[in-house]
């Protein structure tokens, strides 16, 4: 993979992906079925209204059931239904080795996906059915922030051209970039508060600066589902304000616009993030200089947090979800991670201990 983490689809192996009726009983038909953004079945459609498998209405992202990753034979991720509408942002808790990066790289299609039961399962991402032959082309629509690695300072990529990288998927292999890729680039480096550092080598810039320039990079993709994988890792605290500010503004200029929303998932180990301090009314919770009032923001809402639905996962399962502040409680967080955890109450704001 490269060691930019860059989400092309001419990066991933073509043995990564499954066939059709690979652990599906190929002899064995399978029905197909309307799935609701809460998860229901609705009216079975006549076969081959999708894949003559499974048909997920347009308000759902993600659809898996009866999904699991078992590599050499040892069961890493088994998620018996999980539902992610449209424009919906879900977090992902969970101790190290519960199967959250995982998860991501299936709805990626980077992880190959199996089933449960034969001719019960189903990976669905955007429409399209993660086992067929033609899965790769949703990594064009899901852009991936992967965890902070370290990169060689001699590294001879600029910025800029390490951010203008998230359009070559849907540049496709005989076209070069140029200017549009070029200045799509340049106003996303903007909207992240680093185009000052376009020239500069990528492998000079500080953690705070590459993740937004990761950030910028997965926007550049112009992406309707983005993956974080831990975006927080291995940066100062303020910098973490920043980039988790960045993220849910992000999210919610989507929202709000004309345009589809997009659909964000998080992981993350910092609980404390998932609620976010209170700011000023137009405040962006940033006191970076060169990002302009409420770039990081929107008015009134720089203390409120984006995060619609918080799963937590232990054991490769997604063993409880529900909202935030069911999510941030002391029990259930102490019997997830397996350590005592208290919860404070801190200027009307939950605050984790540990």
């Amino acid at each position: 993979m490269c060691p930019l983490a860059c989400p092309h689809p001419c990066l991933v192996p073509g043995e990564l992906l499954a066939s059709p009726a690979e652990g599906r009983g190929a002899n064995e038909p399978v029905p197909p079925v309307v799935v609701n953004p809460d998860g229901e079945s609705i009216e079975a459609l006549p076969v081959g209204a999708f894949n003559a498998n499974t048909v997920v209405a347009a308000d759902v992202a993600v659809f898996l059931r009866d999904v699991v990753v078992s590599p050499g034979g040892r069961i890493i991720l088994d998620v018996p239904g999980l539902t992610v509408p449209a424009g919906e942002f879900l977090a992902v808790v969970g101790p190290n080795g519960a199967g959250k990066s995982t998860l991501l790289g299936l709805v990626n299609g980077f992880v190959r996906p199996g089933f449960m039961r034969s001719g019960s399962g189903a990976a669905v991402v955007l429409g399209q059915d993660m086992c067929a032959s033609g899965a790769w082309r949703v990594r064009r629509r899901v852009a991936l922030v992967a965890q902070m690695t370290a990169v060689d300072p001699r590294l001879p990529i600029s910025v800029l051209e390490t951010v203008m990288t998230g359009g070559y998927g849907r540049l496709g292999l005989l076209r070069r970039p140029g200017a549009a890729l070029r200045a799509q680039a340049l106003a996303n480096m903007e909207r992240t508060g680093i185009a000052h550092l376009a020239q500069r080598p990528f492998g000079q810039c500080s953690g705070g600066e590459r993740q937004r320039a990761a950030i910028a990079r997965a926007l550049t993709q112009q992406p309707d589902i983005l993956l974080l994988d831990e975006p927080t890792s291995a940066l100062d605290w303020h910098a973490q304000r920043e980039i988790m500010a960045l993220v849910t503004s992000i999210h919610r200029e989507r929202a709000a616009g004309a345009g589809p929303p997009l659909t964000t998932i998080l992981i993350t180990h910092d609980l404390n993030a998932l609620a976010p301090p209170p700011g000023p009314p137009g405040s962006s919770g940033s006191s970076d200089s060169r990002n302009q009032p409420g770039q990081l923001g929107m008015p009134g809402q720089s203390g409120a947090s984006a995060v619609n639905r918080v799963a937590c996962m232990a054991g490769g399962r997604i063993v409880w979800a529900g909202p935030l502040e069911q999510a941030l409680d002391a029990v259930r967080l102490t019997q997830l991670y397996g350590t005592p955890i208290s919860v404070i109450d801190h200027q009307g704001r939950p605050v984790v201990l540990f």
